[in-house]
């Protein structure tokens, strides 16, 4: 067990270099990561995807010590997918992808071969041509798809999978960081596994705005001040609900950001790691994507620092 460690007990990790595993063909790509990991949550299952842009999609072994490609379609290939989900609608396992760049939302099976592709919503928010349509995540909700345009105009869209439509919208930009409803940036979403509402990392604001599945504000819960969540994921650990969040940013200007660990169902703050200054990943001075993962009852977290791109991976002591 490395002898570094951050955190707060009983929540401190240790960084695990060994598990890295990056492909030779990848590495040379890493730099440009700037997106996000989807775990596959059925038994037997535990392999987590994520995209790597000028190279394809990324598969890590549940047991993190193998990565390979998926290749994608020419066309598909050089975009920068923002994050990565996974979900089953219609029988089927697929992946989202959000291409922040691009103004469209990718499904794919999990072979690399396109299903098809959601592009501009359809909806009167975004009938004006000088309205920035920017996709950072997405959320499956049975069959209805939350795309959050944390870099466009900060709305949450809705579109029904089945018939392809856009249905719903709700959110909007706001530049105050106490008005509810609306974003500064509406970077990550996630339905939260026992209340079923959606939580929102509303970036600048360092908040996590939640809402019911029709759009409705429900509350806001807030980080560090000055803190700048990036997205928000969730885990059932030893019979205890856990959330973590991977900041931008740190309340100090120009400290590397951390990792939180917080309560799943109160949003208390339990732990708080550094992988910069205290587990010595030289490249995360700023967090981009982290999620939990649980293997054989062992607790890690999947990490995805952003310019520069690196991957690498935690370990609960």
């Amino acid at each position: 067990m490395p002898s570094l460690s951050s955190g707060q007990a009983p929540f401190r990790f240790v960084h695990r270099s060994d598990l890295r595993n990056l492909p030779s063909e990848a590495a040379a790509h890493e730099v440009n990561l700037h997106g996000g990991f989807a775990v596959d949550p059925r038994p037997g299952q535990g392999q987590i995807y994520y995209g790597m842009p000028g190279c394809g999609i990324m598969r890590v072994e549940a047991d993190l010590s193998h990565q390979e490609i998926i290749a994608l379609p020419d066309v598909l290939k050089p975009l920068n997918f923002h994050s990565t989900k996974l979900g089953e609608f219609d029988g089927a396992w697929r992946l989202f992808l959000p291409a922040n760049s691009d103004e469209k939302v990718a499904v794919l099976n999990l072979d690399g071969s396109v299903e098809f592709v959601l592009t501009r919503p359809e909806l009167e928010e975004y009938a004006a041509a000088e309205t920035p349509y920017r996709p950072t995540d997405t959320a499956l909700v049975g069959d209805q798809l939350y795309v959050a345009d944390g870099y466009g105009a900060n709305y949450i869209s809705i579109n029904d999978l089945p018939s392809r439509a856009w249905t719903g919208v709700f959110g909007g930009k706001t530049e105050d960081a106490h008005e509810h409803g609306k974003f500064a940036t509406a970077h990550g979403l996630n339905l939260h596994p026992t209340h079923h509402h959606l939580t929102i990392a509303d970036r600048p604001s360092s908040r996590i705005q939640a809402h019911d599945l029709d759009g409705r504000f429900v509350d806001s819960y807030g980080v560090p001040a000055g803190a700048w969540p990036c997205g928000i994921d969730y885990a059932e650990y030893k019979g205890r609900l856990l959330a973590v969040i991977g900041c931008l940013r740190d309340p100090v200007a120009d400290r590397p950001a951390p990792i939180y660990i917080l309560d799943g169902e109160s949003f208390e703050l339990l732990s708080t790691i550094r992988p910069k200054e205290e587990l010595g990943v030289d490249l995360a001075q700023h967090l981009h994507n982290v999620v939990f993962h649980v293997h054989k009852e062992q607790l890690y977290l999947i990490c995805q620092a952003w310019n520069p791109g690196c991957y690498f991976v935690l370990e609960l002591m």
